[in-house]
């Protein structure tokens, strides 16, 4: 496994991670499953919503360095 990206049904109230914006009015949503950070992090990506695209904006903030680049290298629309 490297990145496995699914749809999800973000429950009211959640935001993304990568914008901090809210899904309106069924707005998509997207969870992640990941071996690219750490292993003490991966509970924490687990358990958040993202609008497609955004994850790169987290990745960068949280320094998750070998996620960002596979990111990158993959097209950062895709995730």
């Amino acid at each position: 496994m490297v990145l496995t990206k699914r749809a999800a049904v973000a429950p009211d109230g959640a935001f993304c991670f990568g914008c901090n914006r809210g899904f309106d009015q069924g707005s998509p949503a997207v969870a992640f499953v990941t071996d690219l950070v750490p292993e003490t992090d991966r509970a924490e990506v687990g358990g958040l919503y993202f609008h497609p695209g955004h994850l790169i904006r987290y990745a960068h903030r949280r320094n998750w360095t070998d996620l960002a680049n596979y990111i990158e290298a993959n097209g950062a629309s895709k995730f």
